[in-house]
């Protein structure tokens, strides 16, 4: 608060006691002897000399990476777990993790971008909207954030459920190639659908696209939905090293998991280098160009994935 609002704050309330004590309180002050609540003093402080600090919006930023992937593992696995009664489907898995997508954007979007995916925040380095510091930062609240948001369903859910998804396949939202798959083709089809939702993330990071981002949460969460059902019966569609980590600690699978941490990793990479040489257009110094207004909030861009358990015989 201002200090001029803050002095239009005491006066109106100055002149409201007057109103209905009469002239019991002359001065203006309260019968507790105080002119303003405490908590609009505190207010005041916290808004002006505490929340503005560097190390505080470092640490906002750190909490929403953290609150945004466990959410994303909590309520996105819980949607492609067999349990309660209800079978899931490959529709069914790739919408519940488009939307959860969605949910974190609409939570966490102002916050921190809601990246929720170590390949989003290096495509965001490369691209030049993240500092070298802070995409290390946002790597360790990612995978701590899915670390915890997964073991925090395996502690709600009974852990029958996931017993059957270890015995029927390789453990439940555990991602893992097709039987069908050769290495090659599973490391392609994750290299080329994160590919895909990096130059989407390129796309709206794009100076051009500043006064084109309404209804962004939407538009990703069917953008994720749409990968994730596509290529979910191949390879579980991860694009998430965060998002495939967690569930294979917990599980104690680890099929193949290296795919995961190399196709994803290397398209935040190639991608975005790809797309900034050769589709971005900028201000260039001696040109009459002009480029609408940067947006003041933070870009949004998400990765993550769906598949209940990518079997080796059914997915």
């Amino acid at each position: 608060m201002s200090s001029a609002a803050y002095d239009e704050y005491a006066k109106e309330h100055q002149q409201q006691h007057q109103h209905h004590s009469g002239n019991g309180v002359g001065n203006g002050v309260h019968a507790n002897g105080k002119s303003v609540p405490e908590g609009w003093k505190f207010d005041n402080m916290w808004h002006t000399k505490i929340s503005n600090t560097p190390s505080f919006v470092a640490a906002s930023k750190f909490l929403g990476e953290f609150f945004g992937t466990a959410t994303l593992m909590f309520l996105g696995c819980m949607g492609c777990l067999d349990a309660f009664d209800n079978e899931t489907s490959n529709l069914s898995r790739g919408l519940i993790f488009g939307f959860t997508v969605m949910v974190v954007i609409i939570t966490f979007g102002v916050v921190s971008g809601a990246h929720i995916n170590p390949v989003v925040s290096i495509a965001a380095y490369i691209y030049g909207d993240l500092s070298f510091v802070m995409m290390l930062l946002y790597f360790v609240a990612q995978f701590a954030g899915a670390l915890c948001g997964y073991g925090l369903l395996m502690g709600v859910a009974p852990q029958k459920y996931f017993d059957q998804a270890l015995v029927a396949g390789h453990g439940s939202c555990v991602t893992a190639p097709h039987a069908s798959l050769s290495v090659g083709a599973a490391l392609a089809i994750e290299f080329i659908v994160t590919g895909i939702l990096i130059w989407a993330c390129c796309g709206v990071w794009d100076p051009r696209n500043a006064q084109h981002q309404d209804s962004g949460p939407v538009k990703f969460a069917l953008l994720v939905a749409a990968i994730s059902v596509a290529a979910g019966p191949a390879t579980g569609a991860s694009m998430n090293p965060a998002r495939t980590l967690a569930p294979c600690v917990w599980n104690n699978s680890y099929h193949k998991i290296w795919i995961y941490f190399v196709g994803p990793p290397l398209a935040g990479i190639i991608m975005p280098i790809i797309y900034k040489y050769l589709f971005r257009k900028d201000a260039i110094a001696g040109l009459n160009v002009e480029l609408p207004p940067s947006p003041t909030q933070e870009q949004v861009c998400v990765c993550i994935v769906h598949n209940k358990e990518s079997q080796s015989n059914k997915v």
